[in-house]
């Protein structure tokens, strides 16, 4: 069974990754069509660092996104999604720090020709692999002996599937039913019951058993649960219950170790994968190189803010960030100084129902400040915010804590991630858009949220700024 070899399948399945990086390097090299942006690189040690950094950073992302679990069970589109995943992040955190020192763009070329073909040496690798162990499996080799514990619906559906799917490599021997169970068929499908739960240790000692599927009702049958965990602990047989315990329309389970022990995690924001880890990687190599190329122009802001108003160049709030932290909000002043005091006078002219505080034609903002806002200008400080952490470039908008003392229970998940520059709400028509909607836009963005989204909804705001329209 290569369940029994799986340490040192892994590490040679690792050890093959990495011949195939290095292979996908080397052939590139060989064969790509500028054999003179191919010299320059190795003569300036260019192609050997991007090599090295390239396969840390395989490594750790590899194992970020459990590329080297059994996937035996899961769809194989999902594991080469896992592998761009990993190759696009570990190509990016090497290829940048690199040529940011060491320009060179026939070089990005070069290199974009090496990601295309790893890629696909990669994924072959791994569907040749798929094949031969489910080809393996569907004519009786490499595969494990299941018994189910319960005589019910779920039971009946696993076992349906484990035998609609010869290339799984799963066996069901048969099933125990619960003391006093009556469980010969559900829903058209017979129970082959080989006995009850007192009967565990005889069937053990009979048959071979490789895992065993709990599908009984957890509730009602807690403590002859445990029991089954314990023999199966004690005699080393693996164990699996279900982790959907509870009906719950929005979470998402998974199970994780935490301080040593098995916890099912049951969450609905987005968790810290391959694509979080690249969002993070976005916000700060954009967020740092816009900083860069607008300081002339932040510069000239800071003396027109200064020359026409009085205060300060930048205006600061408070505002509430990722699960309720505080945090300082930087934006360029287009008030006068005293805004918020004037804003208790104005509380009858709000626009927008809800917490939040609009008004079209705010009598606070100074001449510069339109411009200011209708170019969006005035957001770029926040860019320091995504540098820190505080913010992301797409998320909902940070709200002040006045705001979310006023939420109800339910809004309150849109501080489940961090808040951004620009969000849904911003290219989705804005101060035109009820609060109640734009509560809705905000947690359907965190259900639905994928780096394709953020991407989509940074192009849909350049033509919001370019329109005159702001952020």
């Amino acid at each position: 069974m290569l369940k029994e070899y799986a340490v040192w399948l892994t590490r040679a399945f690792r050890l093959f990754d990495v011949l195939l990086i290095l292979l996908s390097f080397l052939f590139v090299r060989h064969f790509y069509f500028y054999q003179d942006v191919a010299d320059q690189l190795e003569r300036s040690s260019t192609f050997q660092q991007v090599l090295l950094l390239w396969t840390v950073f395989w490594f750790f992302v590899a194992k970020r996104l459990r590329i080297y679990d059994s996937r035996r069970i899961e769809s194989f589109i999902y594991e080469v999604w896992d592998v761009v995943k990993a190759a696009a992040i570990a190509m990016s955190a090497a290829i940048i720090p690199v040529l940011f020192f060491k320009p060179l763009a026939e070089g990005l070329k070069f290199f974009a020709s090496v990601f295309v073909f790893q890629i696909f040496v990669l994924v072959a690798f791994r569907s040749l692999l798929r094949k031969s162990l489910r080809y393996l499996r569907s004519r009786g080799y490499n595969f494990r002996r299941v018994l189910i514990v319960g005589c019910n619906e779920r039971a009946a559906r696993l076992a349906q599937e484990i035998e609609s799917s010869p290339q799984l490599g799963l066996h069901v021997i048969g099933f125990i039913d619960a003391p006093n169970g009556n469980g010969r068929s559900c829903n058209g499908y017979h129970f082959n019951v080989l006995g009850t739960l007192d009967d565990l240790e005889r069937i053990a000692r009979e048959r071979v058993i490789d895992e065993v599927f709990i599908r009984l009702p957890i509730k009602s049958f807690y403590s002859e649960i445990e029991k089954i965990l314990r023999f199966c602990e004690t005699v080393g047989v693996d164990a699996k219950v279900p982790a959907d315990l509870f009906n719950l329309d929005l979470s998402k389970s998974a199970v994780s170790d935490e301080f040593g022990l098995p916890v099912i995690d049951l969450y609905t924001s987005p968790r810290m994968n391959g694509q979080l880890l690249l969002k993070r990687f976005m916000d700060v190599c954009i967020s740092l190189v816009l900083l860069i190329a607008w300081f002339p122009l932040m510069l000239v802001v800071a003396a027109l803010i200064k020359a026409t108003s009085k205060g300060p160049v930048f205006f600061k709030q408070q505002r509430v960030g990722y699960n309720g932290r505080l945090f300082t909000l930087w934006k360029f002043r287009t008030m006068v100084n005293d805004a918020d005091t004037l804003k208790e006078r104005l509380k009858d002219l709000n626009e927008v129902y809800g917490p939040a505080f609009k008004i079209k034609d705010d009598p606070r903002i100074t001449k510069i400040g339109k411009f200011l806002r209708r170019t969006s200008i005035d957001e770029i400080p926040q860019l320091w915010n995504v540098l820190r952490g505080d913010m992301s470039l797409v998320g909902p908008r940070p709200p002040v804590p006045k705001e979310v003392e006023q939420y109800i229970l339910r809004d309150r998940r849109r501080l489940s991630v961090k808040p951004g520059i620009t969000g849904v709400w911003q290219v989705c028509g804005r101060n035109c858009v009820p609060f109640d909607k734009w509560m809705e836009m905000d947690r359907q963005y965190i259900d639905e949220w994928s780096i394709w989204l953020d991407l989509k909804i940074l192009a849909k705001t350049l033509p919001a700024v370019f329109r005159g329209t702001g952020l």
